[in-house]
């Protein structure tokens, strides 16, 4: 919550509010704590923030008699089921385990966060509050690749920039970091591939600081805070790129700060994130009608500003370096007619598109969107997006509304981009009824932003409602704002094409024969012959061995033929004879070119093992990316050609794997063999089909629990499990027996017990980590040792 009212009368009731929370101690509790005025925003002489008028002064819109509620148009979930106000929310998805979900928000009676966690994708939630009356507002959180959930808010007497770290999904929070200090204002988050970084606004100008982070709880310490260059101004974002020290870092805010507009907004680039160089000179990106007070009739106590907001693509994938700015732009000011616009940067933002429209409502109406957030599907490189929209508001109560009045009415819309935010979805309405935020008497309306989340196919929305469609708000229809919870799949995401590597030699003897050929493949040194499930060109005649010295392949020739040998340690021989007499064909190793997998790294000998027979791939960067989550749709086709299965798919056994999709005959082998299965329909944004059939998420990350279940059972181990190896995998728990035989072949491995959270028992057992996911280079070296034993290291 942000920006300031000019009356005297508002200064006044600021100065008290924040009286009344200077001197809040300082800290992190989950309890519910006790109800203190909360300091929601503040009057500060630069006059960059807003301080929203007194709650009495909400006039509460009632309910028309046609109006309708209790009867949701979409499928919701009550997040918080509080009485009071919940605004200005923020949800993230935990990328190692993507039914992990947490909310945040303001809390209009108290000086905490409201926090609520779900470990089922939505369906139960467990409800507290973090920063327990320490916290003023503006809480933003982002989930890392590991696991870390970092939340940045403002503390209760207005003068710290705070973070705190989750590293148990939501459960529990550290004791705050302080980020900065002053006069501060809405400050962002944001993650890199080693990195975190927050911006904020101080004393009217923009910092920014970033971390290092190098594990699950291991991170910091800030680097030093950087004043953004020429950055006055405030309502922004932050987000991470690509590139070393963390990745590239762009920060985005409008200036100036008050009126109706027109506003720039500008971005800063630091081009070598947590390095030694700072942010480089301010870019304007682009102008806005919408000023840092712009009133809406959806919005006419608190106003609205552009709300500028950054994604930057770090996948690898077609639009890798892609810079994502969304904002709201009022074409013909003044007008109340407010759009959702979206541009594009590939080169460090020095230059954008054209703006594209990304809210599909027809043109003509005047309908507000407002209060955007964008958002990048790490798994895909999707765009996604989710807004306030007031289309459907014609002032027809019921159908079209809450009440007679036109444009005051909200829901909640999302839409997406597969082609680098060319071109957006069909916009889909994630609310399920109408929502007025006057009649709610939050004094700040549905807040000043509303952040989202995308994950393995799949957008998340989180916010502010008071239609009560389902009937779960405790204050009842039209009144306080509880938070409500969509979901969107993001259908047909750009995945990350991936270039093949490794070198299959073709052999050619020079002597030519229309004879019949017998082709028989003789390698110096120990052959063993083992089945190969991927192999380069066409055979007739196949023969496959296992050498630890290079091999000689010789063809004697009666007829013509053709003749593979492809040997199932790194060395890959191709003979085709068409010769009569003898001939020797001298093979060239299979060598890796991927430059993040270097030979002597902790992955090297796996990977390249897999990558010599086709079964893994890399990135048109020349990376393999050892350290990327495996999804469950590429686990499938790993371990299906791995054990060498070529059996027809059969038919669909799971709603949202499709005939003819990428990894349709690959999940059907696995699944038909009751080695892999999928999660009932019905849930939040998977809608039951005609058949029934379940969802088997091809898009969500594989967890080392999962795989070890798939890749035990494909391997065709069924021994005893044994006694137990792991602190953390109990007997009769749902992968013990799966773990056990893995491990106890010494394919898999665990962690050594006494890190944060995993204590060392009385047998000081390593811990397991079923739920982490697991990545490409463990993905690698699991499946390698389980199916192909001679690619293992001679020392391991």
């Amino acid at each position: 919550m942000r920006r300031v009212y000019g009356s005297t009368f508002t200064f006044v009731v600021a100065f008290l509010f924040v009286l009344m929370a200077a001197g809040s101690a300082l800290g992190s509790g989950l309890q519910s704590g006790t109800a203190t005025p909360a300091t929601q925003d503040r009057q500060v002489p630069d006059g960059t923030l807003k301080v929203p008028p007194p709650q009495s002064s909400g006039n509460h819109v009632p309910a028309d008699p046609n109006f309708r509620p209790f009867a949701c148009v979409e499928s919701v979930v009550n997040v918080s089921q509080r009485s009071g106000n919940e605004s200005e929310s923020s949800v993230v998805i935990n990328p190692t385990n993507p039914n992990n979900i947490v909310a945040f928000s303001n809390l209009a009676s108290e000086n905490s966060i409201f926090r609520g966690y779900t470990m089922d994708g939505g369906t139960t939630w467990t409800r507290g509050t973090v920063a327990t009356n320490a916290a003023c507002c503006d809480g933003q959180a982002a989930f890392d690749s590991f696991g870390n959930l970092f939340m940045v808010y403002i503390n209760g007497s207005v003068n710290q920039i705070f973070v705190i770290l989750s590293t148990d999904g939501g459960a529990t929070f550290s004791s705050p970091v302080a980020a900065g200090a002053g006069s501060v204002d809405q400050p962002s988050i944001a993650v890199g591939n080693g990195s975190v970084w927050v911006d904020w606004n101080q004393s009217g100008s923009m910092m920014a600081r970033g971390a290092p982070v190098t594990g699950l709880g291991t991170w910091g310490p800030f680097g030093a805070v950087q004043t953004i260059p020429s950055g006055t101004g405030s309502f922004g974002g932050i987000a991470v790129g690509p590139g070393p020290n963390g990745g590239k870092v762009m920060v985005t805010y409008q200036s100036p700060t008050g009126g109706q507009g027109p506003a720039t907004i500008y971005v800063n680039v630091d081009s070598d994130g947590l390095g030694a160089g700072n942010f480089g000179p301010r870019i304007t990106a682009t102008t806005t009608n919408v000023g840092g007070f712009d009133y809406i009739p959806a919005q006419n106590g608190r106003s609205v500003d552009a709300e500028s907001g950054l994604v930057w693509d770090a996948t690898g994938g077609p639009f890798n370096n892609t810079a994502y700015l969304v904002y709201t732009e009022e074409p013909v000011n003044e007008n109340n007619d407010t759009e959702i616009y979206v541009r594009r940067s590939t080169n460090d933002g020095a230059t954008w598109s054209a703006p594209v429209r990304v809210n599909d409502d027809p043109l003509g109406p005047i309908r507000s969107q407002f209060l955007p957030y964008i958002t990048l599907d790490r798994t895909s490189g999707t765009v996604a997006l989710g807004w306030h929209d007031a289309r459907n508001d014609n002032g027809v109560p019921g159908s079209g509304g809450t009440n007679g009045v036109v444009n005051d009415d909200s829901e909640y819309y999302g839409a997406y981009s597969t082609d680098g935010g060319v071109n957006f979805s069909t916009n889909k309405r994630l609310s399920g009824g109408f929502s007025n935020s006057a009649a709610s008497g939050n004094g700040i309306d549905f807040g000043d932003y509303v952040a989202a989340d995308s994950y393995g196919g799949k957008f998340v929305g989180v916010w502010a409602d008071n239609s009560n469609c389902d009937g779960t708000n405790a204050n009842g229809t039209l009144h306080a704002l509880d938070l409500y919870m969509g979901v969107m799949t993001l259908s047909g995401g750009a995945t990350p094409t991936p270039s093949p590597t490794g070198t299959v030699p073709t052999n050619t003897p020079t002597h030519t024969s229309t004879l019949t050929v017998t082709s028989t493949a003789t390698a110096t040194g120990t052959s063993t012959s083992t089945p190969s499930p991927t192999r380069t060109g066409t055979a007739t005649n196949t023969a496959v061995g296992t050498s630890t010295n290079t091999p000689i392949s010789t063809a004697t020739s009666a007829a013509t033929s053709s003749a593979t040998t492809a040997p199932t340690d790194t060395t890959v021989v191709t003979a085709t004879a068409t010769t009569v007499g003898t001939s020797t064909a001298t093979p060239t190793v299979c060598t890796l070119t991927f430059i993040d997998v270097p030979e002597g790294s902790t992955f090297y000998p796996f990977v390249r093992c897999m990558a010599c027979r086709g079964i893994v791939n890399g990135y048109p960067d020349g990376t393999f990316r050892p350290n990327n989550n495996v999804s469950r749709g590429q686990l499938a086709k790993i371990v299906s050609n791995s054990a060498g299965f070529t059996d027809p798919a059969g038919a669909q056994l799971f709603e949202d794997v499709l005939p003819g999709s990428t990894f349709y005959d690959f999940i059907g082998r696995l699944a038909s063999r009751s080695y892999m299965s999928g999660y009932p329909c019905g849930g939040p944004g998977e809608p039951c089909g005609a058949g029934n059939l379940p969802y088997f998420r091809p898009a969500s990350n594989a967890t080392r629990g999962q795989i070890s279940k798939i890749v035990a059972n494909a391997a065709g181990f069924t021994d005893p499990a044994g006694a137990q190896l792991f602190e953390d995998v109990l007997p009769g728990s749902t992968f013990y027996d799966f773990i056990q035989r893995l491990a106890s072949r010494n394919v898999m491995s665990g962690y050594p017990c006494g890190g944060p959270g995993e204590p060392c028992g009385n047998g000081s057992l390593p811990y397991f980590r079923p739920s982490a996911t697991a990545t490409r280079g463990q993905t690698s070296k699991i499946v390698a040792n389980t199916f192909f034993p001679a690619c293992q290291p001679a020392a391991r």
